[in-house]
């Protein structure tokens, strides 16, 4: 169930965007409460797929020795440069 203040701020901002008519209250409110009810319904996490304990990849030993592994860096062309252009 939403909290009553999180049904009262959102009551209030339907209210507002409706253009604060009189008299509607209880029908911003429970549209609020329709509304926050439908979001936590849908808003569950999926539970996990088994029971068993995460396992690394087949691949992960390569991965770690690739990220470990000192980057090499990129070669840079004279022509990337336009001050090294030599037809100036």
């Amino acid at each position: 169930m939403p909290e009553h203040r999180s049904i009262g701020e959102l009551a209030y901002r339907l209210w507002q965007s409706r253009g604060c008519p009189e008299g509607t209250a209880e029908q911003d409110w429970l549209d609020a409460e329709r509304q926050l009810l439908a979001i936590q319904s849908t808003a569950r996490p999926d539970p996990p797929a088994s029971r068993g304990p995460d396992q690394p990849p087949a691949n992960a030993d390569a991965k770690w020795k690739a990220a470990a592994a000192p980057k090499k860096s990129p070669r840079r062309s004279s022509r990337s440069n336009p001050d090294n252009d030599a037809t100036r």
